[in-house]
């Protein structure tokens, strides 16, 4: 159940703290007095939509905590558990922060978790039902969804298993689709894909290819003046055979000469050693000169080759990529797009035999999941029926009418809800003839019947009594009270009715300060819950006979 519940900076409020107690929790108060706002802080925190608006003015952040002590909490837990999240022993705390800055915070058991966390384990605490679910119930497309959740559990396996199966063909159907195409727009396609394998094929790419050539028409486009500089520096270093003597040859004296003057100085031996590796370095240097020097070929011939190669690959670069393997790649693709072509006929025909294959199965399971509804739409009939005649509908005939669709991700069935209130009128639409009171008692024992099934600890209802006044009240009441016996109600009434059959009675106040307007909400006691019943009677003149009315009210409600 919903224990505590805490609200700082939402809205009208400044700071309230609600303790929550298991039977009927009554909220009334006056129109305008921030009723609902308890609703919309409790849907807040289990993962509505946020707005920044709601935050107090003036101030940074709104707060909203919770604590449920839940009778799935082993449930729960493992959930919590799976996320990463420590579990409570007595219970979980829900709490959330919606900044000005919107960078919102939810926490769970004091730990950072997400909204889809809450969401997930709040179909175990709590169910909302506020004012804007009657609509539901004239919604046509929303009656499916109706039906399924009041079969509960024994459906989900089934609906997931369609689903599933309906994706799969959906993704058949689209690639078939995409491939259906005539026979004079595949050979336009053949045809520019076989044209540009055989430019691809033609060219005979090589990977590192492109860099090698780029290196090499480098060097030859500058081989004139490479190979002036390498000759002039030869000749420097190892002379003219006809003229004089080269560098090296006059180095290899002055090596000599200062061997023989080493042993003279320590620090000569250190400079003539350094000296001899210069001379041998310099030695080996003129053999690797020479070596290129020698090989070095710089025909103009070559040179055209290589640049014409080289434009040859920049072409196809613009074309099929930014370097050889991009075009290497884009090559084996066109191998598989003509495959695919090429072969169209047999893959549209595998296509085909899937599609068929998936359509009889979904078709077959659709059947099943349209006998599985129409046995509990029966019981979903008789049920409502049942609880409709203890909220003054006793002449009610309510029916789950069926009817086809084409095949989606929920089966085949449309299904709509049809009703006939009085005796001897005939069934009709339920969004065309139910009036605003009869939609509350149908929302209302639409929500304890699904509630049984979903075990759901607690009932949230915001003005289930709208439309509703006299005798059907005090029955919707009795209703609410047989339900109260078995999970927690919190509901929001404006009828004394309702409230006189409260365990729990809290009082909303709208209260003004000297600068603001803020919420107020208090627990009441014997005599503060009579006042409050009188002023529901009466409106804002309370007489001793209103009072003794609504202390009429709550004995006989307790009785």
């Amino acid at each position: 159940m919903l224990s505590d519940l805490q609200v700082k900076n939402f809205a009208l409020i400044n700071k309230v703290n609600i303790n929550f107690k298991k039977g009927l929790n009554i909220l009334s108060g006056e129109t305008g007095a921030g009723k609902s706002i308890i609703i919309g802080a409790l849907d807040l925190l289990l993962g509505a939509r946020a707005n920044t608006d709601v935050i107090r003015s003036g101030k940074k952040a709104a707060y909203i905590s919770a604590f449920f002590q839940p009778d799935e909490l082993k449930i729960i837990n493992n959930i919590l558990k799976e996320a990463g999240i420590e579990e409570e022993e007595n219970g979980i705390l829900i709490a959330r922060e919606i900044r000005e800055n919107g960078r919102n915070r939810t926490l769970i058991n004091g730990q950072l978790s997400t909204l889809k966390i809450v969401k997930k384990i709040s179909r175990y605490l709590i169910d909302i039902h506020g004012q804007h679910e009657h609509q539901l119930l004239l919604d046509q497309s929303s009656h499916l969804m109706i039906l399924d959740a009041f079969i509960g559990q024994e459906i989900k396996p089934l609906k997931t298993e369609i689903k599933d199966l309906y994706q799969k063909l959906t993704v058949i159907r689209n690639e078939l689709s995409e491939i259906e195409i005539d026979d004079s727009q595949r050979a336009r396609e053949l045809d520019i894909i076989n044209f540009q394998i055989d430019e691809i094929e033609e060219a005979a790419l090589k990977e590192g290819e492109y860099e090698e050539l780029k290196e090499e028409y480098e060097t030859l486009s500058h081989g004139e003046e490479i190979y002036k500089v390498v000759s002039e520096l030869m000749n420097t270093l190892s002379g003219d055979d006809y003229k004089e003597k080269g560098i090296m040859e006059r180095l290899a004296v002055l090596k000599n000469k200062f061997l023989e003057i080493e042993e003279y100085n320590n620090k000569l031996k250190e400079l003539n050693k350094k000296f001899t590796d210069i001379y041998f370095s310099l030695e080996e240097f003129i053999f690797d000169l020479g070596d290129f020097e020698s090989s070095f070929d710089y025909d103009e011939e070559q040179i055209a080759i290589i640049s014409d190669r080289l434009d040859l690959i920049n072409t196809l670069l613009k074309k099929y990529g930014e370097d050889v393997e991009d075009v290497l790649n884009y090559l084996e693709e066109l191998y598989q797009k003509r495959d695919k072509l090429e072969n169209i006929e047999e893959k549209i025909a595998s296509l085909k035999q899937k599609n068929e294959k998936l359509k009889a199965e979904l078709t077959q399971k659709s059947e099943e999941l349209s006998r599985l509804r129409k046995k509990y739409a029966k019981k979903l009939e008789v049920n409502l029926k049942e609880e409709l005649k203890d909220l003054a509908m006793e002449d009610v005939r309510f029916k789950v009418d069926f009817d086809k669709k084409d095949i989606s991700a929920d089966g085949t069935d449309r299904i709509e809800f049809l009703i006939s209130p009085n005796r001897g009128e005939d069934l009709k639409s339920l969004a065309k003839i139910a009036s605003g009171g009869e939609l509350s008692r149908i929302m209302l024992s639409l929500k304890t019947i699904t509630a049984a099934i979903d075990q759901v600890d607690t009932l949230i209802f915001d003005e289930v009594d709208s439309g509703v006044g006299g005798k059907t009240a005090a029955k919707m009441a009795a209703k609410l009270s047989q339900i109260a016996a078995e999970r927690q109600i919190v509901c929001i009434t404006h009828l004394p009715q309702l409230a006189s059959a409260a365990n729990h009675h809290f009082l909303i106040k709208k209260v003004k300060g000297e600068n603001r307007t803020f919420t107020k909400i208090n627990a009441l006691n014997k005599e503060e819950r009579v006042e409050e019943i009188a002023r529901m009677i009466g409106g804002a003149t309370i007489t001793d006979k209103t009072l003794a009315h609504a202390e009429e009210m709550v004995m006989l409600a307790k009785n």
